[in-house]
């Protein structure tokens, strides 16, 4: 999102852009009619801004945990963060159960995601490993 200002004698102009060119485009119509000063800025929505925030925590290629070189091992220290945010949980909210219901959600929902990536990544990588749905080359099993 682009935010164009335009300041005059007596009164201050601002219109806010999703497109680059539509903000370049009114930048220019409105230094053309002499305005004091013309900032030109680029805002960051708070649909992107949690978007943003989400990818520096939870991207595993994002977050600083990113340099460990081996997948599995960064998925068991964000596995172990997860718990510790639910054992936190737990605490604040003062019962030992929603801790260990939050850690089985958390355990539960971050399987869920390994073995979804893990599909993906296999289908990208050899994807004739999903050729033959179990079946022989004369069509029964083997």
């Amino acid at each position: 999102m682009y935010r164009v200002t335009g300041y005059f004698r007596d009164n201050k102009v601002t219109r806010s852009f999703t497109d680059l060119y539509d903000a370049i485009d009114f930048r220019d119509i409105v230094d053309a009619h002499y305005p004091l000063s013309v900032t030109f800025e680029k805002v960051i929505d708070m649909r992107e801004f949690v978007y943003n925030s989400w990818n520096v925590v939870m991207d595993h290629e994002k977050n600083p945990l990113s340099v460990i070189p081996d997948f599995s091992t960064r998925h068991m220290i964000m596995q172990i963060l997860a718990w510790m945010w639910c054992i936190v949980f737990g605490i604040i909210v003062g019962s030992m159960y929603a801790g260990v219901f939050s850690m089985v959600m958390h355990t539960l929902i971050l399987g869920a995601l390994a073995i979804t990536v893990g599909t993906f990544e296999t289908a990208k990588r050899r994807p004739q490993y999903f050729g033959g749905f179990g079946r022989g080359a004369g069509g029964e099993h083997e």
